[in-house]
């Protein structure tokens, strides 16, 4: 009985996602004015993103993961949960053989890593663009300290530690050896025993730059997104979403000016990180021109506010540390189903694909190699 409930759980995935390239057409959103003019242009299908920790990355991902899903494409996926590197730093051989495609290429690269440039290039199609999110590291440091309950993990509040600083050896460490001070700088593959070196985080800084095609910034999403779509050569719609795990504004702890400044103190590296390319978005922003990114973000909010009148019925928080989640109307459709899902289920989703088109290609392959063996 649970090898046929899985072989039933297989062929309805399987068959629920053979429906949606099918039938793609039937989800998208009333576009007309949304930015078509982007699909004159040959659509980018290749992108490395490299999924910060509490930069608002998941809503990203959820855009690529169902972009991939909607056309067939592979995915660098973990062989459980959702990390694939880190803190270790990402390397092919971490892909499992059940996962992994002939030829070892993929179109998409979306799940928590930690980043090596070598590694990806390997795994990545040449014209993969490279991407990645930023979140202020004052902002992001007090998301991490409430998203993984530090307050238990060493004893003090985050309230109490602004209070006393002094404390602030207690919790120089690591969770589970990936999660703690100069976050987006470690998640990109910079050493921790080189944060104090004013020269390697300048080379550092000067590699990242050099390296990545874009940098959003997870303050102005919606204006990150539209620079997304025009990278990636896509209508605007391909970019619309519903905000996921994040945690509502009554839980998020404000702090003041001074204690911002101690909580950057403590996270130097990422602040530079972060200063860098706040201004490389700005002018970003320039050269895309400013009346057009003001018109396209007002198309954008129009689309997130139809998808989620469509697709949403309330918010609850029983998320994972006490995020946000949603329940979908009774008439919610494919879009709105794969828009709202969890990063756990719909990766789950995914590998149950990607295993079941690679086994069933593998076969293929055999019959054929036989056959050749035949006539020879």
């Amino acid at each position: 009985p649970v090898v046929a409930g899985l072989l039933a759980l297989v062929l309805t995935l399987y068959s629920f996602h053979l429906l949606v390239i099918s039938e793609n057409a039937e989800v998208k959103m009333d576009v007309e004015n949304a930015g078509y003019e982007a699909a004159e242009l040959k659509e980018r299908t290749n992108i490395f993103f490299l999924k910060a920790h509490k930069c608002a990355s998941s809503t990203v991902q959820n855009i690529l993961m169902r972009y991939g899903l909607e056309r067939g494409l592979t995915f660098v996926l973990p062989e459980v949960n959702n990390y694939i590197g880190s803190p270790e730093l990402f390397s092919p051989d971490m892909i499992d053989d059940t996962l992994a495609t002939p030829s070892g290429k993929y179109h998409i690269f979306t799940h928590h890593s930690r980043y090596s440039r070598e590694s990806a290039l390997e795994v990545m199609f040449e014209d993969s663009v490279f991407v990645t999110i930023l979140r202020h590291p004052a902002d992001l440091y007090e998301s991490i300290y409430s998203y993984y309950n530090f307050n238990k993990m060493f004893n003090i509040t985050f309230t109490e530690l602004l209070k006393r600083p002094e404390k602030v050896a207690k919790i120089n460490r690591r969770y589970f050896n990936r999660v703690g001070f100069n976050q987006m700088s470690f998640d990109l593959g910079f050493l921790v025993e080189d944060f104090t070196s004013k020269v390697k985080v300048s080379e550092f800084i000067k590699k990242i730059d050099a390296e990545f095609d874009l940098v959003m910034m997870s303050e102005w999403m919606e204006a990150s997104l539209v620079l997304l779509a025009d990278l990636m050569n896509w209508p605007l719609d391909y970019v619309v979403s519903l905000k996921l795990n994040s945690r509502p504004p009554d839980s998020i702890y404000l702090m003041s000016p001074s204690e911002r400044e101690t909580v950057l103190s403590w996270n130097s590296v990422d602040y530079t990180l972060y200063t860098h390319f706040l201004n490389k978005f700005r002018k970003r922003i320039r050269e895309y021109g400013e009346n057009r990114m003001k018109e396209d973000i007002q198309k954008l909010l129009t689309l997130n506010a139809k998808l989620h009148f469509r697709c949403v019925k309330s918010l609850n928080n029983r998320g994972f540390g006490h995020t946000q989640a949603y329940k979908l109307r009774d008439e919610a459709d494919r879009l709105c189903y794969y828009a709202a899902r969890g990063e756990l289920a719909f990766t789950e989703d995914l590998r149950i694909i990607q295993r079941h088109t690679i086994k069933v290609i593998d076969k293929l392959e055999s019959l054929l190699s036989d056959y050749q063996d035949e006539i020879a």
